[in-house]
């Protein structure tokens, strides 16, 4: 949603989103594609791999730490609260506050960007046919606590 609105303003080249439009739209359409290929009938337990360029999670980044300095009160970032709020107000159902963004954005962030070794033991178990094996239940477990203490429901 932000990235569409950015785009719309690209022309104004002063600055004033802190970030390139293509940068918002990156990152935008990074989650909009995840949350598409997500099965309806997905699951708890359900594992879902995604390969994911590191150019489109630096994006993902970039927009994330600009949105928290909005919601820290960076009066470098009203422009972006201002926006941000007309969007979540007037595009997004239900309404949701720019903090509810940021939450849910940092919990997108949390589960691609997680650097456990145990991700790369139940990528690998899954691709070979073995994700019922007790080491890869295993750092399947070690996975979903570390998603519970970033606050991600699974």
């Amino acid at each position: 949603m932000l990235a569409a609105a950015a785009a719309a303003n690209a022309y104004r080249d002063d600055g004033r989103y802190l970030l390139t439009a293509d940068a918002y739209r990156t990152a935008g359409l990074l989650v909009e594609t995840l949350a598409e290929s997500v099965p309806e009938d997905a699951g708890a337990g359900q594992v879902l791999l995604y390969t994911v360029p590191a150019w489109k999670l630096e994006a993902l980044w970039d927009v994330l730490l600009v949105l928290r300095r909005t919601v820290a009160g960076d009066p470098d970032t009203d422009v972006v609260r201002g926006l941000l709020e007309l969007l979540c107000a007037d595009v997004v159902a239900p309404a949701r506050t720019v903090e509810q963004v940021v939450a849910d954005l940092e919990k997108v962030a949390a589960v691609l960007m997680l650097e456990l070794p145990e991700v790369k033991a139940v990528a690998t178990a899954v691709v070979l046919g073995e994700e019922r094996g007790d080491a890869a239940v295993d750092a399947y477990r070690r996975i979903t606590a570390a998603w519970t203490d970033a606050g991600v429901r699974h």
